[in-house]
């Protein structure tokens, strides 16, 4: 399998402007940037043999290597997706993965991925509880969707099916838009699906019905145990989170 991670920036990023920097995947954790967390697992993982970076090529220029290959970032998180995906070497399945969750490992990593081995599906994607979210990191404000099993949050490392990529992209420019809105969300699926959202009817399986209808493809909502993978870095309270964990690191 392999891999893609994502470190654009949008235009004006005022959380990485705090730091003095343009880029938030470059702001500092424990001894290494946050970019570099999140690549070290996926170097570490016995399941995924090349990566490609994407974001400023000049600033990554440092991680080059003969399994990590760079493309500039074209300001479009799924452009970005499907320019890696057509340099990769042909695969099954890509992991995509944005730069901001330091606290993913390689035993996250591996064992989130070896779960999907034996699913059939085009899209995987992970969505926590917030009973694990708030165990694992006590504190931690994301926002969640309230569903008949429960209140999830959506997280930060896709898989997908290569021979779909190129024919789901422009649908889930507007998923990835409205991807912090639960109200957007449920409004793009449809009234019906909105209404059972906001009155908790809405199951999992309904979900994935609804999305695999619009994407065309068969979608799989993953109940993930690893809050690693939903807690991305986007405010001063997830960073105080994550170097308090990562400290020396």
């Amino acid at each position: 399998m392999h891999a893609i991670i994502l470190a654009g920036a949008s235009r004006q990023d005022d959380f990485a402007l705090r730091y003095g920097l343009n880029n938030k995947a470059f702001i500092p954790i424990g001894n290494k940037p946050m970019f570099a967390h999140v690549l070290g697992a996926l170097l570490e993982s016995a399941m995924i043999e090349t990566i490609v970076a994407v974001g400023p090529a000049a600033d990554l220029a440092r991680f080059k290597s003969s399994r990590v290959s760079l493309i500039e970032d074209s300001g479009d998180m799924i452009d970005n997706c499907l320019a890696a995906m057509r340099v990769l070497p042909s695969s099954d399945r890509v992991v995509a993965v944005t730069s901001d969750i330091p606290m993913i490992t390689q035993t996250v990593l591996d064992s989130y991925l070896a779960s999907l081995t034996d699913k059939e599906g085009d899209f995987f994607y992970p969505i926590i509880s917030k009973e694990t979210n708030e165990r694992q990191y006590p504190g931690v404000k994301r926002t969640y969707a309230t569903l008949r099993e429960g209140m999830f949050t959506g997280g930060n490392l896709s898989v997908v099916n290569t021979a779909m990529a190129e024919r789901i992209g422009s649908r889930m420019r507007e998923f990835v838009a409205l991807r912090k809105s639960v109200l957007g969300l449920g409004s793009l699926m449809g009234v019906k699906f909105l209404f059972k959202l906001l009155t908790g009817q809405l199951s999992i399986a309904e979900v994935e019905r609804r999305m695999s209808d619009l994407l065309g493809c068969k979608c799989v909502a993953v109940i993930c145990p690893y809050p690693e993978i939903g807690t991305d870095i986007d405010k001063e309270s997830d960073l105080d989170i994550a170097r308090r964990i990562l400290a020396g690191a």
